[in-house]
């Protein structure tokens, strides 16, 4: 369950963006908001390019101040609203301030905006946002920029892209609990690459349970894949549909999330390389591009008898 969130500020608007959107997904009777701001030593600030502009000329402590007094004024606001909020003003590199308290403080969840102008792949590399998710132990709920905040009602779709190891599995749980929250519909996506079909699938999306799906031992076993994993949703009370889908797995994804119109994309950031392929080109960074809905990144860290155990699973294609 998700206790307690950490939502790093640094007195911006753009900061803040985050915070509508993780509002629809929990509920001030389960969920403490934990906010901070992080007063760096250096010249740099939580966000650099923001930074520039709104902080330029001021002393380290000023900018401390500022952040601090936006701060309480965001965590009053949220009271307002029924939630239980504790704020703190942190002294350090600011990457480093929120790793830090997520650990200390035990949080479940950290939610922040990649504060970039043209998302992750841009402007991320290297940043504070790219850090936190590379090195946190929580999930961490990430709200591109240019992602516009939905009106005022219940999520109904929630994206979770699989690809039939135990790494990306570990996404199910909290994708399953935001559902529970909202009673949004999980909508599982299993991407086959047209070369690990063995045959040219071309760019076709193919449903599950159709008759072409049947004929290829990829589609089965996919198809066999994803109906366990439903049975498992259906068992925990969550609503879920799936779809097979032949293709490259980040253009496949963008076009489901807007057909779907879907509401956020929860999502695991292994990789055949390792976290340096998501930054570096990968799926994630791709989506998080080219996204209209947050997403919930987790770093997929599972037990190695894990894939022993699931050995003849399907793994053609790798989502980060």
């Amino acid at each position: 369950m998700i206790r307690r969130t950490l939502i790093p500020l640094d007195g911006s608007e753009l900061a803040e963006r985050a915070i509508p959107h993780l509002l629809r997904f929990v509920e001030p009777d389960q969920t403490e908001l934990l906010l901070m701001a992080a007063l760096s030593s250096t010249s740099s600030s939580l966000f650099e390019d923001t930074a520039r502009l709104l902080m330029s000329g001021q002393t380290a402590l000023s900018k401390g101040h500022e952040a601090g007094k936006r701060v309480d004024i965001v965590a009053q606001q949220l009271r307002q609203t029924g939630f239980n909020v504790a704020n703190r003003l942190l002294s350090g590199a600011p990457a480093a301030s929120i790793l830090h308290l997520a650990e200390e403080a035990y949080v479940d969840l950290i939610a922040m905006s990649t504060h970039g102008r043209t998302g992750l792949g841009q402007v991320l590399l290297g940043s504070v946002a790219d850090e936190v998710v590379r090195n946190a132990r929580p999930p961490v709920f990430l709200v591109p920029a240019a992602v516009v905040v939905k009106p005022d009602s219940l999520p109904r779709t929630i994206l979770l892209p699989l690809d039939g190891t135990p790494l990306a599995e570990t996404a199910i749980p909290v994708a399953s609990q935001f559902a529970q929250n909202t009673g949004a519909t999980i909508y599982l996506i299993r991407v086959v690459e047209p070369g690990d079909s063995g045959d040219e699938l071309q760019d076709a999306q193919i449903l599950a349970g159709s008759d072409y799906a049947g004929e290829q031992p990829i589609i089965r076993q996919a198809i066999s894949y994803l109906e366990r994993i439903q049975l498992r949703l259906q068992l925990a009370g969550v609503s879920s549909c799936s779809r097979i889908a032949a293709g490259d797995p980040a253009d496949v994804i963008a076009r489901i999330v807007h057909a779907e119109d879907a509401d956020l994309i929860v999502m695991s950031t292994h990789g055949r390389s390792g976290m340096e392929r998501m930054v570096h080109g990968s799926v994630v960074n791709r989506i998080i591009g080219n996204t209209i809905c947050p997403l919930l990144l987790m770093r997929g860290r599972v037990p190695v008898e894990a894939y022993e155990r699931t050995g003849n699973e399907v793994s053609a294609a790798s989502f980060c």
